[in-house]
């Protein structure tokens, strides 16, 4: 599976963005970013290199974030349980789809 370069949620385009600095500034590998539209990664660099499976698992998670944003569900989009659970349900569903 890849991470894609935009995606589309009620007429607004999201833009994944690479950030070489944002585990080191957040400590986090993804930011969901509502205020620009956008979607950060951590993406590998010299001392920071991650499996392609784990960044992304990281996008996923990201990706639940912006669902929930625009269904108006704070409560939901903050809760980090929540979203990991569903974000691994939902990539693992996507990567072991047989077509």
């Amino acid at each position: 599976m890849r991470i894609p370069k935009s995606f589309q949620l009620h007429a607004q385009k999201i833009n994944i963005v690479q950030d070489n600095q944002l585990e080191h500034v957040t400590g986090n590998m993804g930011e969901a970013r509502y205020r620009v539209n956008e979607i950060a990664l951590q993406p590998n660099n010299k001392g920071v290199e991650y499996p392609s499976s784990q960044l992304e698992q990281v996008f996923y998670h990201e990706l639940v974030h912006w669902i929930l944003h625009h269904m108006e569900e704070k409560d939901l989009r903050s809760n980090e349980k929540f979203v990991e659970g569903f974000s691994q349900l939902l990539h693992q569903a996507l990567i072991t789809a047989k077509y």
